[in-house]
């Protein structure tokens, strides 16, 4: 081993062993010292590649400090891995420059009080999903406009579509639908809303369905969404490819704007992580899933869609439209439209296939206002004489007209006189097969045929029934969506609703009348 020449070691030298080492006095042991007393200067970057614990108690004014506080300035840089502590009394600390924050995919973690004082020009945003469609924060009470859970039995709001080999079974167990198709091209079943809902101007509409989807595979396309044969939006697995599409009639054709999974400009559910998809999930549409959709219409809007997983809402695309290159119209013909399913083979496939429809509902967030003009139909002021006591006459019906099957049509009022001192029952009765029927009255809009020329019925579902005497004039639930919107079927079939009445005397003449409310 070679030792260095006396003549060459200085005195700093041993000076500078010695004040690195330091006695302990209670074990007799030398140790190196780790911890600093005094002034200390560091000029030059310093990595430190551990941990950093800072414990300040108190900080005077005292030498060059001129606040009771620690200034820090200059730029901060924070790498992956490490931890900074910092305790200390009430003041804040001030950092004047930038702090950077280069981390992973993990989030930053603060823990305790954070004052933060924002000097020069801030924004400040709500995160998008806590918004409804025109930005306001969701806060406002929704309106309900349609829900299904079809608890027991197959509560027939919806019509269903099945061509080929195709079964829809309902589950009683499960409070679900099955939709069971073959693997031969072009069977298929669609399941349609019999209404419309209505979309109100400045009113965000927002429309939640839950599913259970096949597992992709070559010919098979998969459809849910608020959308009907000629307008919408949905969500569609055609094959193994994810698409986000609108449907449009607006140019008197149908058009379709399809965005695949790897183009979505918002959260992709891809697994990939990053930018493009940040929650880090990836979407499964065999696993049980809630699509969501809100609508900003207006005609020019935006539309927002994507998933509700685990209470969170991710927002998967938003088509926008307004001071886009080449929209000079709207981009689609209206937002009035039925909740839809669909499973279809688009060619031959590798055996069955079946998806469960589950659950759905649409709100008009922030309440609905009902605007419309009231008509009315009936005897008019010839009276209706009741032969028979005990028997019940129609009076008169109404139903959608053909060419306006996607209208709101709500009945809102009865209205009765009878000429004599009589009592009567009447009944609402849902699709009643009439006789003698002759639909040549239409409404003011064109939107509503009536009826008043029937001489018997027989069935109906009875949907609203109670006694009126002399004079009685009825108002019907505002906006009951539920028990008398008109509907119809996927092939176009209008809903009849028709008033009955039946006297407790033989030979009573009634004058008698059912208004309406058009909300289209």
């Amino acid at each position: 081993m070679a030792y260095p020449e006396p003549s060459n070691v200085a005195p700093w030298y041993l000076r500078n062993i010695n004040q690195a080492l330091a006695l302990d006095e209670a074990s007799g042991n030398v140790y190196v010292r780790t911890g600093f007393e005094g002034n200390i200067i560091i000029s030059g970057n310093v990595n430190i590649p551990g941990n950093v614990d800072a414990h300040i108690s108190e900080i005077g004014t005292s030498g060059n400090l001129t606040v009771p506080y620690m200034p820090i300035a200059g730029n901060i840089t924070i790498d992956p891995g490490q931890t900074v502590e910092v305790t200390q009394g009430t003041d804040p600390w001030t950092v004047d420059g930038t702090v950077t924050a280069n981390q992973g995919t993990d989030p930053w973690t603060v823990s305790g009080n954070v004052n933060a004082t924002l000097q020069g020009t801030s924004t400040v945003a709500f995160s998008a999903p806590a918004t409804d469609a025109f930005g306001r924060l969701r806060v406002s009470e929704p309106f309900t406009l349609f829900d299904t859970q079809q608890r027991y039995y197959d509560h027939g709001q919806f019509d269903s579509s099945t061509s080929g080999t195709a079964t829809v079974t309902y589950q009683a167990d499960t409070s679900t639908f099955t939709l069971a198709i073959g693997a031969t091209s072009g069977d298929s079943i669609i399941r349609e809303t019999k209404r419309v809902f209505p979309y109100q101007p400045g009113k965000s509409l927002l429309t939640l369905m839950s599913f259970c989807m096949n597992t992709t595979k070559a010919n098979l396309r998969q459809r849910v969404g608020f959308f009907g044969a000629q307008n919408g939006i949905f969500f569609e697995v055609d094959g193994t490819t994810l698409n986000m599409v609108i449907r449009s009639y607006s140019s008197g054709s149908i058009a379709e704007t399809r965005i695949a999974q790897s183009s979505w400009n918002g959260d992709r559910l891809n697994g990939a992580g990053g930018a493009t998809n940040p929650s880090g999930i990836t979407l499964n549409p065999a696993l049980d899933q809630i699509f969501w959709a809100d609508v900003e219409w207006l005609g020019v809007g935006s539309v927002r869609v994507g998933f509700i997983i685990n209470g969170v809402y991710y927002i998967c695309h938003t088509f926008n439209h307004a001071n886009v290159s080449g929209n000079t119209t709207t981009y689609m013909t209206t937002a009035t439209l039925p909740i839809r399913y669909e499973i279809t083979n688009t060619g031959p496939t590798t055996g069955s296939s079946t998806m469960t429809q589950i659950c759905c509902t649409v709100i008009s967030e922030g309440g609905y206002t009902e605007y419309g003009v009231t008509e009315a139909a009936g005897t008019g002021i010839n009276a209706l004489r009741l032969t028979s006591q005990d028997t019940f006459y129609p009076i008169v019906s109404i139903r959608l007209a053909p060419g306006r099957k996607d209208s709101i049509v709500l009945p809102t009022q009865l209205d009765f006189l009878s000429t004599s001192v009589n009592y009567y029952q009447y009944k609402l009765l849902l699709n009643a097969t009439l006789t003698g029927a002759t639909w040549t009255g239409t409404s003011s809009t064109g939107s509503v045929q009536y009826d008043t020329g029937a001489t018997s019925f027989t069935g109906g579902t009875q949907i609203q029934s109670g006694f009126v005497s002399a004079r009685t004039q009825l108002e019907l639930s505002a906006l009951s969506f539920f028990q008398y919107q008109l509907g119809r079927t996927i092939a176009g079939v209008s809903d009849v609703i028709t008033l009955v009445a039946a006297s407790t005397s033989p030979n009573a003449d009634l004058l008698a009348q059912l208004g309406w409310q058009e909300l289209t």
